[in-house]
């Protein structure tokens, strides 16, 4: 039997080739990605002083039912620190902590978000809390086409709630701002995720390098069940009759003929992969030159490495600030014995050599990165230090400031609209990537699902029963049900 090609390693392409290899052991797969590891723009760049860094810190929430089901089915979900509690910090305020209610049901079990914002006054509460009730009880559909900040102020949203509240949220969840994004999108996060079921709002940390889980572990698994992955190795085109033209480095050209084929890259490179198709077979293509017109959101990590402990704090979201998350060293969620003993700093050796890690996110970040490298990290310094008592007194030892530009699309009303269903007009290839179609926005989650559905498709197309239906999260209790608008 000729092989199902999927063409990229990322997280949508090692999700479809999971699906595939548990609900059709005996098809074939092989999966094609051109760098040396696989995980795609989840991955890591190795320090210099020993060990594997995340380029940026990924976090999933208890709402992301396929990427917790994947990672289970491929025994990975143990590599995930789940955190119910959430610290939100604001120059000049205390800490605030909030943590789900323990027995109210959803949604009320989130009553006690707002109130725990102690950089919100009372009316502000009530004004956002309202806001809440009123997305809750719009449908999905009603806000298709619509730009957040319109649909808020509609609602009686100040600019001072949008901008404390709103936009935090949602530049963290989706990687752009309120002014830009769509509603419904917006909503898919606040509602759908957060508020529609106990323990969707958890906090999910992997505590392993990227590199290492979606690079090395979960790959094995997959060769485990008989995929051939090959790495280093570029497609250079996929051609009208089901072949596609690889190349491995060191290696000459060569073409493979498919069954069936998913491309699972980024919307940027879609185009390149169809390049030699003339004009009547391209016609049965989606339009792949509407894909390299979506506009990209970039994502910066700032990391840090100080002489000491700055904070005991795991995560923290910061308000107010250029700064939008801060994370500590992922190692220490590892060793909670180390962690939380006063002797930690002693315990550690290897950390007094290379220095203590931290790393700062900010999304959406094409104005903060604008100033300059030295100029950013010298604000978050500032930042840092008016939180935290220990960061004064601590030394900087080095930083290292990474930006993807192309870390997210930026998912407009009109940007969402044009998303392609995994489907095409050819029944043997299929899309696959947290870009396309999937219910959404451009997260992990996006990504697993689409590669399931293209893996869905694909079993279709060659006449395999697997009606396994792709998991959407939690499901909502009765109350929810009655209270939140579908």
């Amino acid at each position: 039997m000729e092989p199902v090609v999927i063409v990229g390693g990322g997280l949508a392409g090692l999700a479809a080739a999971e699906s595939i290899s548990r609900l059709a052991p005996n098809v074939p797969v092989t999966l094609v990605e051109a760098k040396r590891r696989t995980g795609g723009r989840a991955g890591s760049f190795d320090d210099p002083q020993g060990g594997q860094v995340d380029y940026c810190q990924h976090v999933a929430m208890g709402c992301c039912g396929n990427l917790l089901d994947l990672m289970e089915r491929t025994s990975l979900l143990q590599h995930w620190h789940r955190d119910q509690s959430l610290t939100f910090l604001h120059p000049g305020v205390a800490a605030s902590r909030f943590r789900p209610h323990p027995w109210l049901l959803a949604p009320f079990h989130m009553l006690p978000f707002l109130d725990a914002l102690k950089f919100l006054s009372h009316s502000e509460r009530r004004e956002i809390r309202s806001g809440l009730v009123k997305l809750a009880r719009t449908p999905s559909h009603a806000l298709s086409g619509v730009v957040a900040t319109d649909w808020l102020r509609k609602v009686g949203q100040t600019e001072t709630t949008i901008q404390s509240f709103w936009n935090v949220i949602l530049v963290s969840a989706l990687g752009e701002q309120c002014d830009r994004v769509s509603m419904a999108a917006a909503r898919k996060v606040l509602i759908d995720g957060f508020a529609i079921a106990r323990g969707a709002s958890d906090v999910l940390i992997p505590m392993l390098p990227l590199a290492e889980l979606f690079g090395q572990r979960l790959p094995e698994v997959l060769r485990q069940r008989g995929i051939k992955l090959l790495t280093e190795t570029r497609v250079e085109e996929i051609r009208p009759d089901r072949t596609v033209l690889l190349r491995q480095v060191g290696c000459e050209s060569e073409f493979v003929t498919a069954s069936a084929v998913v491309s699972a890259v980024p919307w940027f490179r879609v185009k390149s992969l169809f390049g030699g198709w003339d004009e009547m077979t391209r016609a049965s293509l989606p339009d792949l030159s509407s894909f390299d017109q979506f506009p990209s959101s970039p994502i910066t990590g700032i990391h840090l490495w100080f002489d000491r402990p700055i904070t005991e704090l795991d995560h923290a979201v910061m308000v107010g600030t250029i700064s939008q998350w801060l994370f500590r060293d992922p190692r220490l969620l590892r060793e909670p014995q180390l962690r939380d003993s006063p002797q930690c700093e002693q315990s550690r050796p290897d950390q007094r050599d290379s220095g203590w890690y931290y790393q700062v996110i900010i999304s959406a970040s094409a104005d903060a990165i604008g100033i300059g490298k030295e100029a950013l990290v010298s604000q978050v310094l500032d930042e840092l230090r008016g939180f935290f008592p220990d960061a004064r007194s601590a030394n900087l030892l080095r930083y290292r400031v990474v930006t993807d530009p192309e870390s997210v699309f930026s998912i407009s009303p009109e940007m969402d609209a044009k998303r392609p269903p995994s489907r095409t007009a050819l029944d043997w290839l299929f899309l696959a990537g947290d870009w396309v179609q999937t219910g959404w926005p451009a997260t992990m989650e996006g990504a697993v699902i689409s590669g399931r559905m293209a893996a869905a498709g694909v079993l279709r197309q060659l006449g395999i029963q697997a009606d396994e239906a792709i998991p959407r999260g939690q499901s909502p209790g009765w109350l929810a049900k009655l209270l939140i608008r579908k």
